[in-house]
């Protein structure tokens, strides 16, 4: 995701960005207090405040300008007449350019509801923008005058979004042949899955039937000669862009489409991003939000697809659509231009919502716990056997089995773990090793792996990990290089001056100005020679002998000599440290990457290690090494093992060694390595930045609420820590999709140490919703308590709440309330347009003046113009916070935090829900049920957690947890089922409206549609023992195939076919259900060998005609058609893992509903008793 516009840009990127800007401010005021100096601002914004802005127009709209020099001359002899210089040259013209018809690649930052989720109908969609003056970079209303006391308090911007129903927006084959027939898309005009036509922009006036306020517009050369374009019918156009007063009654004799409700649907957000994952790149972010004022609709029982556009509203006041106002009969759409849209679903009310996200999330053990097998796995192992129970404590310790050839080529089973691990490992796991100073060093990884004798399984979590960390080095051309010039520093320096200190010491070597120093002792000596004749000839000799002395005897000065080796790693080390500081100042000071290294090779070697011990680019199998340790909605928490960290390391390492012998170069490295982690002391610490920080705990976040909110606000709590660190090291989305979150803490549970972990809705992507109430028949207001007084405390409470109820319908039954006086929300008398808007004018105007009434008197908020800042607010959907806290034992103040020391996690976590301006309605059992007199409720849950088992000494030493990948079977593969993501298979069995075919086949016969077979089995089943087994307690993985066996007639495009197994959720539905338990646990299902289609699990909750819960197997085609041919779908067998079989008899038999849904014609439910056989125990 591309970095958020600031105005304060940190420079520091990349996946140790959070730590290093920590060490930059602490750097800087170490400078400050030494020397006064300040190299970096930090913004003025606090953690955890926001300012919003009604508009952030750029300086100019987008369009031609011109630009000319006037010159005035002015002296003291004429300053009564200046003197002006003709203009000689022709002024100069230029454009301001900004999208028109598309949005630049990272335009939209993100938008709520995600692409394929749900939400409220009460929900209101929004956008938020990466640039906050993208909205306002075109005109598109000349109101409010410059002369308007509005005019500088809101401005109306030219993007808008709207949402439709699908039924709103679809064109039948037969409108898009009319429509399109005098444009260059005749006979060829399609829909997209927003239901968009991508055309021409010199099209769009040919279009039949139709006006659009692109033909209003001028064009401009700069523009894109395409655009996405979606049809609205006239009278939903007339309704988006009706005038209306301030007491909501409509403006009567309207001279044309009004825009002026869209200035109060977009405003910006400068927020503080700490704690945020995508937008925490920078320490500020600027966003600009764009509101719909309409929502889905709001009389549904079932979820409904809907679609929301992002659309140009420039042009909407022109005087070519003033001269088609009011619009005419014969003019059936209008069409705008769609910069941005999405699919999404609107759920009914009691649907899934925030607050029980959360509440499910702090419940132990299925939301909240330590990352491992679930507690039902562990409790189902028969532990009264000396095997079973030490399987168990591997199992409790994060491990798991997997396939291991070894060396030889014999296939055997394995003990791996990852580096994430819910029992805290002793560092280091091996006493240090004399003879190679301190270090392990490995050439192959095999000598890593450990034997446990209990169980005779090797555990090859070591030897993974190094061999990981050595394909990560040789796929790293950068490092590799870097590594190799390192080395040859080393080691050429250090053989260097070991040779050097060997010759010194027998006299046979001088340095320059060693000789320069003795050069005047040379001269005198050389005098005196003559005359002193000792020393020159063996004594008892004569002065002919002087040329016969012995010789001495040669010595090797080779990097293999005794003498050599003896002083090379004192030497290389010597080397190494000067290598490590820093080239500013008088270069003694250490690099610390906010200063300028001396070795570019060292600079980029620190880094790599460094980005690798916080388990940067490490493949995610590795961190997670089965799928049923982090299910789907869930908070796994782990301690990180440093050992498996120095192992891939040290595998990295191990690349570059063209020498024989012991690695004395990779020793070398190390030691660099740790002098950087841990510095000695020096007199020049206040000058430099504080010691690197590296990860010892963290957790892995599984939940739809990541991928609703992208960036999920952390915030971490840190009790009896001294020194200034950023509690929070690595904060990032592994997978927005699938909704999993990673995050690295420099601290552990303890005092000191990690106090509590809060998650909160961000700032610039909380949801919003058009009242605290809604439906068919009211909508209800609360009005919360806005400031224009500054350093005023928060009041969550509200003002009031009031209730506006629909206009009166004689047809309903029972009969709806009077309407009120005013009207603050359109619902529409008829079915087709279907309004479902919020009238912004009236209700900005009721919403200040409430504002005004309760805050004159105390001085809190005094506004005479609404304007979309406080409309922004008031539409903001509550706030909810999830914070999981440990009771902290008194260990005293003002402690010392040891890095080198961790606490376990504590038996006890508190998970606290905090509610903001709502009531909630959570069971008694999970959270206490809030007072009527207050609207804000506080919850807390207490979760028990296992004690952690550190196991140390018991037979072997505990490995370091490693990741390994999984040899996968070619039945399984590791996806995790995101239950949670709902698909649109409700638009397939419950539509009812769905048009019929036009024509029948070739031949005028009967229409017959494509014919299968469904068997279901499991993977591994016997013909002699055909059927599931069931009753044995071992999950399955069951095969659903479904083969064509007759193709039909020509014409059936499949879109999605929908598998219904029913689950066991109310007393007596057992005898149905070929899965036991209320839901499905597995990791989900995948597809065999077509992948044309793709399939998703659901659960589908009971309905008014069904009152069964099921579990929805989907299987939906690849294509941006959203159908697939004919030819393209004879096999659709797919494999669902990891079942668990409730007990039965063979004689019994489960309804299979099966609903396939082809492209234009009306879905068919057929059932099958057939498909499934359960195994006969007998056989």
């Amino acid at each position: 995701m591309a970095r958020p516009y600031t105005r304060y840009p940190c420079g520091i990127y990349g996946p140790r960005n959070l730590a290093r800007r920590n060490a930059r401010r602490v750097k800087n005021e170490r400078l400050v207090r030494a020397r006064g100096e300040m190299t970096d601002v930090p913004p003025p914004l606090s953690p955890g405040q926001q300012q919003l802005f009604s508009f952030y127009s750029p300086s100019l709209e987008a369009g031609e300008y011109s630009v000319g020099v006037k010159q005035t001359l002015k002296s003291p002899s004429t300053i009564d007449e200046p003197f002006e210089i003709p203009e000689t040259g022709a002024p100069q013209l230029f454009d301001v350019v900004a999208p028109r018809y598309s949005l630049p690649d990272g335009a939209v930052h993100s938008s709520f509801p995600p692409q394929g989720y749900g939400a409220l109908a009460k929900t209101l969609p929004h956008v938020v923008l990466s640039d906050p003056h993208l909205a306002w970079a075109r005109g598109a209303s000349d109101s409010p005058a410059l002369e308007d006391p509005e005019y500088t308090r809101s401005k109306v911007p030219w993007l808008a979004m709207l949402v439709f129903t699908q039924n709103e927006l679809t064109l039948s084959a037969a409108q898009l042949s009319t429509v399109f027939s005098s444009t260059s898309l005749e006979g060829s005009a399609q829909q997209t899955q927003t239901l968009t036509v991508n055309i021409p922009v010199a099209d769009v006036q040919n279009i039949h039937s139709t006006i659009s306020p692109i033909s209003g517009v001028t064009p401009d050369p700069l523009d894109d000669s395409n655009a996405d374009i979606v049809m609205v019918p006239s009278a939903l156009f007339t309704e988006l862009f009706t005038s209306y007063h301030a007491d909501g009654l409509q403006v009567p004799d309207q001279s044309g489409p009004d825009v002026a409700r869209y200035k109060y649907l977009a405003h910006v957000r400068d927020i503080n991003t700490l704690g945020m994952a995508d937008a925490g790149v920078e320490d500020n972010g600027v966003f600009g939000i764009v509101v719909s004022h309409r929502t889905g609709p709001l009389s549904n029982t079932q979820p409904r697809p809907v679609v929301a556009h992002l659309v140009s509203i420039e042009g909407v006041e022109s005087d070519y659509m003033k001269r088609q106002w009011p619009i005419a009969n014969d003019t059936k759409f209008v069409a705008l231009a769609s910069l941005y849209s999405w699919n999404f679903i609107t759920l009914p009310e009691g649907s899934f919502d925030m607050e029980t996200t959360f509440v499910n999330l702090g419940t132990t053990p299925a939301g909240l716990n330590l990352l491992r097998v679930p507690e039902t796995t562990l409790s189902s192992i028969d532990a009264s056997t000396p095997v079973g129970a030490r399987m168990k404590s591997r199992l409790e310790d994060g491990y798991t089995l997997t396939k291991y050839r070894t060396a030889l080529g014999e296939e055997t089973a394995a003990l791996y773990r990852s580096p994430f691990t819910p029992t805290l490992v002793p560092y280091p796991v091996l006493p240090p090793k004399p003879k190679l100073r301190s270090c392990w060093l490995s050439d192959s990884g095999i000598d890593l792996q450990i034997m446990d004798p209990a169980v005779g399984i090797m555990d090859i979590t070591y030897s993974v990990a190094w061999q990981l960390g050595k394909a990560l080095a040789v796929a790293d051309p950068h490092f590799t290089t870097a590594l190799g010039r390192l080395r040859t520093d080393i080691y050429s320096g250090g053989l260097e001056r070991a040779r050097t200190a060997i010759l010194r010491e027998r006299g046979m070597y001088m340095t320059r100005s060693d000789i320069a120093d003795d050069l005047s002792e040379t001269l005198r000596r050389l005098n005196t020679l003559h005359k002193n004749t000792n020393g020159l000839h063996r004594q008892g000799g004569s002065m002919a002998d002087r040329w016969q002395r012995p010789r001495q005897p040669m010595s090797s000065l080779s990097y293999y000599s005794p003498e050599v080796q003896d002083l090379f790693h004192e030497h290389a080390l010597q080397v190494g440290m000067n290598l490590t500081l820093s080239c500013d100042g008088d270069g003694t000071q250490r690099y610390d990457e906010l200063n300028s290294a001396s070795s570019a090779n060292w600079m980029i070697v620190i880094k790599w290690v460094l980005d690798k011990m916080y388990l940067y680019s490490v493949p995610a199998q590795y961190l997670t090494t089965d799928p049923s340790h982090l299910p789907s909605e869930s908070l796994r928490f782990f301690h990180v093992d440093r050992n498996w960290t120095d192992a891939l390391v040290d595998g990295a390492l191990s690349l570059g060694n063209h020498l024989s012998g012991p690695d004395n170069v990779r020793v070398v490295i190390h030691k660099m390595i740790e002098d950087f982690l841990f510095p000695p002391p020096s007199d020049q610490e206040e000058v430099v930045a504080p010691p690197p920080q590296f990860p010892v705990y963290g957790f892995l976040l599984h939940s739809c609420a990541v991928t609703q909110y992208p960036d999920l606000k952390v915030s971490v709590e840190l009790a009896g820590v001294t020194q200034q660190m950023s509690p929070i090291i690595r904060h990032e989305n592994l997978d927005t999709v699938r909704g999993i979150m990673l995050c690295l803490l420099d601290h552990a549970p303890g005092n000191p140490g990690l106090a509590s972990v809060t998650f909160t809705q961000p700032p610039h992507q909380q949801s919003f919703i058009a009242g605290a109430e809604l439906d068919s028949q009211h909508i209800k207001t609360s009005y919360k308590r806005i400031y224009t007084a500054s350093n005023l405390a928060p009041n969550p409470l509200p003002w009031k709440a009031v209730e506006w109820f629909r206009e009166a319908n004689n047809d309903a039954t029972p009969p709806p309330p009077p309407p009120s006086p005013k009207f603050v929300f359109k619902w529409g008398l008829d079915p087709d347009p279907e309004v479902r808007t919020l009238l912004l004018v009236p209700w900005a105007a009721d919403v200040n003046n409430i504002l005004n009434y309760y805050g004159e008197d105390g001085g809190i908020y005094k506004d005479l113009y609404p304007n979309s800042a406080m409309a922004g607010i008031q539409l903001n959907n509550p706030i909810y916070r999830l914070t999981i806290s440990t009771p902290q034992p008194d260990k005293g103040k003002g402690q010392s935090f040891e890095r080198t020391v961790v606490a376990s996690l504590p038996p006890v976590m508190k998970a606290q829900i905090a509610a903001k301006e709502v009531e909630t309605t959570v069971s008694p059992s999970i959270l206490p049920l809030p007072t009527k007199e207050s609207s804000i409720s506080r919850a807390t849950t207490v979760t028990k957690r296992p004690p952690p088992s550190v196991r140390v000494g018991s037979g072997f030493e505990l490995g370091m947890g490693h990741g390994y990948p999984r040899y996968t079977p070619p039945h399984y593969q590791r996806v995790v089922a995101n239950l949670d993501r709902p698909f649109p298979i409700s638009r397939s069995i419950h539509n009812s409206d769905s048009e019929s075919p036009e024509g029948g086949s070739l031949g005028g016969g009967p229409v017959v549609p494509p014919t299968f077979k469904y068997m279901v089995r499991p993977v591994d089943n016997d013909p002699t023992k055909d059927g599931i087994p069931a009753g044995t307690s071992i999950p399955q993985d069951l095969v659903f195939r479904v083969a064509m066996t007759d193709p039909g007639t020509d014409g059936f495009h499949l879109e999605q076919l929908v598998i219904l197994l029913q689950l066991a959720v109310k007393p007596g539905d057992e005898k149905y259900c070929l899965l036991a338990g209320p839901t499905y646990t597995g990791p989900g299902p995948f597809m065999t060998s077509n992948v044309r289609f793709f399939v998703q699990a659901q659960i589908q909750p009971p309905s008014d005609s069904d009152p069964y819960t099921y579990l929805a197997l989907s299987v939906q085609a690849r294509s941006t058609r959203g159908w697939a041919e004919q030819g393209m779908y004879n096999d659709l067998t797919f494999i669902l893992p990891v079942c668990d079989i409730a007990p039965s008899s063979p004689s019994q038999t489960f309804p299979l509903k099966i609903t396939p849904s082809y492209n234009g014609r009306t879905p068919v439910e057929q059932t099958d008793y057939y498909a499934i056989k359960i195994q006969n125990a007998s056989n």
